[in-house]
């Protein structure tokens, strides 16, 4: 089990970083739900408020929501 999977639970609030804000200008929703884990040790799967559908997003692009 890699870092970020002991980091990010399935389950877990996130919401985007300053560099996730950065970088991904389009996106109208912050917060999202981890639903899975990638194929790489980076690669979180969430799915955004206001989405259906889960898109796979790099862990520095995330950080926990309180």
């Amino acid at each position: 089990m890699s870092a970020e999977e002991q980091y990010y639970q399935i389950g877990d609030r996130v919401r985007l970083s300053e560099l996730g804000r950065q970088r991904m200008t389009r996106s109208r929703a912050t917060t999202a739900k981890v639903v899975g884990f990638g194929r790489s040790e980076t690669t979180i799967r969430v799915v955004f408020d206001g989405s259906s559908y889960p898109v796979s997003i790099h862990s520095s692009y995330l950080e926990k929501d309180q």
